[in-house]
């Protein structure tokens, strides 16, 4: 069954690279289709449809700039959650607050500048383990790694990165934590290529097709944006990168104090995030539509592409199944800069109640997918 979103409608966002404003009018936003997968998530949607008849719930969220532009991984449920109108449905209006990334969304979140961040969870082992900061994941909304590094044509193995400039966001970002655990998994000295910390992603592949560096980690959907150019190439596939990180790498936190305070708010916005996941997950082509009308810098190919990737990694059930917390939290006390961090448990730092009651509203989604459940 197909169900047209009741918030297809005039958005106003801003584009990446420095592109003119983008207004995606009604007749854009209705060409996608939002398809519901089971009964319950159509009995779950018409009940929120009532969010007119309640108070409208305040939150916000400290996020990457790419996420809050239009990041082509399944993190761009995010942008899309509020534009077609889940967040409104289920009475919570969502503030996105764009950061440089992890270490900037971690500050925001301690210093009380936002209520929620999207952060790697070996921060969050941290901010618990060593600083004594209450904060728990409660969602996610990518589960596996669309990532790869990207390379100079003169570098044909990851041993030949070592003294090489690789473009990161940050020291501690995603790309670099991850970079590391791809680069340990070949048997490296993580620190053994010279990062330079340049920024977001699409400012780290135009500085390598500049040649003014010569490796760096991004998605596969943002590595689309330059793969023609001469002199650079794949070193580090998507299923290799994959392969070799953990699956889980990132979620959404709150402080406890927060999870206190606005608990209904919290749930609202991970029902939304959920039924967001699961509409696009369905209909892939769709997903394509509102990506080429954000991302003019993308051919449809290139998107037809990455959707074929993002298409087992979208959080249809939360992302917080206790097996895989576990595997990422084994797997990042296996890094080396972990061996004086004091060991926790998942359970220190994640609060699965809300995915739990969001399932229980919903229903578990099955089927193809990372996180698909029996």
């Amino acid at each position: 069954m197909t169900l047209w979103p009741e918030a297809a409608r005039p958005a106003t966002c801003s584009a990446p690279n420095g592109h003119k404003e983008i207004i995606m009018l009604r007749s854009t936003l209705s060409s996608i289709r939002v398809a519901i997968l089971t009964g319950t998530a159509i009995i779950a949607l018409t009940g929120s449809l009532h969010a007119q008849e309640r108070e409208v719930l305040d939150l916000s969220i400290a996020t990457a700039a790419d996420i809050a532009n239009f990041n082509t991984t399944t993190a761009s449920v995010f942008r899309l959650a509020d534009e077609l109108g889940y967040f409104e449905r289920h009475g919570v209006n969502v503030t996105f607050v764009a950061v440089d990334g992890t270490p900037q969304a971690a500050a925001a979140l301690y210093s009380g500048a936002v209520d929620l961040s999207y952060i790697t969870i070996d921060t969050a082992i941290r901010l618990r383990a060593e600083n004594d900061v209450k904060v728990r994941g409660f969602a996610s909304v990518s589960n596996g790694i669309s990532f790869l590094i990207a390379a100079q044509t003169d570098i044909t193995t990851v041993e030949e990165l070592v003294g090489r400039s690789f473009a990161i966001n940050d020291y501690g970002s995603l790309d670099h934590e991850l970079t590391s655990a791809v680069l340990r998994a070949y048997g490296m000295n993580a620190e053994e290529p010279a990062y330079v910390a340049i920024g977001s992603p699409d400012v780290r592949v135009q500085a390598l097709a500049a040649g003014q560096v010569d490796a760096t980690t991004v998605s596969f959907g943002t590595y689309a944006s330059i793969e023609t150019i001469e002199g650079i190439h794949v070193l580090v596939t998507p299923d290799e990168f994959t392969r070799r990180s953990p699956a889980l790498s990132k979620f959404i936190v709150a402080l406890e104090s927060t999870i206190d305070e606005k608990e209904e708010a919290i749930q609202r916005f991970t029902d939304a995030i959920i039924e967001a996941s699961r509409a696009l997950q369905a209909d892939p082509e769709g997903w394509v539509d509102m990506a080429a009308a954000a991302r003019p810098d993308l051919t449809r190919d290139n998107l037809e592409r990455t959707a074929g990737l993002n298409e087992t990694r979208w959080c249809i059930n939360g992302c917080m199944n206790p097996t895989e917390l576990t595997k990422t939290m084994d797997f990042i006390y296996a890094n080396p800069d972990f061996v004086d961090v004091p060991v926790i448990s998942y359970e220190d730092i994640t609060d699965l109640s809300f995915t739990t009651r969001a399932l229980e509203k919903m229903g578990v989604a099955t089927g193809p997918g990372l996180d698909a459940r029996e």
